[in-house]
């Protein structure tokens, strides 16, 4: 049980990929937050509650993985990344420059955690790892779709 908990929170062991395992949990997220969108529903209410699903389930097997590999937020745990860039690019332009920023804010903000952020990783469990990430996402999404609106 515990092997297919951590492939899930390692998103097809793309986490335990050397290097930058956030970034590459990220860097994934996008073809596939990509096609969800324009292959299967661009209705961004069936996509938060999806990203909302994921979000419960990375929260229960983060917490279990963490455990069992008696680290408090193992690096190969990038579901949370996942969840936090699908965010940032909920509902936003069609356009590679959007996407681009929405990218670089998220892993901005996940990699330097400014305000409620950092405090978020206090959470107990598998609560902390997930939702430092959800911040990112929502305040890189609340930037871009910020700059969509002037734009």
């Amino acid at each position: 049980m515990i092997q297919l908990l951590r492939g899930f929170t390692s998103v097809g062991y793309v986490g335990l990929i050397p290097g930058a395992p956030g970034t590459y949990g990220s860097l994934v997220t996008l073809p596939i937050a990509y096609f969800w969108s324009t292959l299967v529903t661009d209705n961004p209410f069936i996509t938060f509650g999806l990203i909302a699903i994921i979000t419960l389930l990375g929260v229960f097997a983060s917490n279990k993985v963490s455990t069992s590999l008696g680290v408090e937020d193992p690096g190969e745990i990038v579901i949370d990344e996942l969840v936090g860039q699908w965010i940032a690019v909920l509902a936003i332009p069609a356009h590679w420059g959007f996407w681009l920023a929405a990218f670089i804010l998220f892993r901005v903000f996940d990699i330097w955690k400014p305000w409620l952020i950092d405090k978020s990783q206090d959470l107990p469990g598998g609560i902390g790892v997930m939702m430092d990430d959800v911040l990112a996402g929502l305040l890189a999404l609340i930037i871009i779709q910020g700059a969509a609106a002037l734009i």
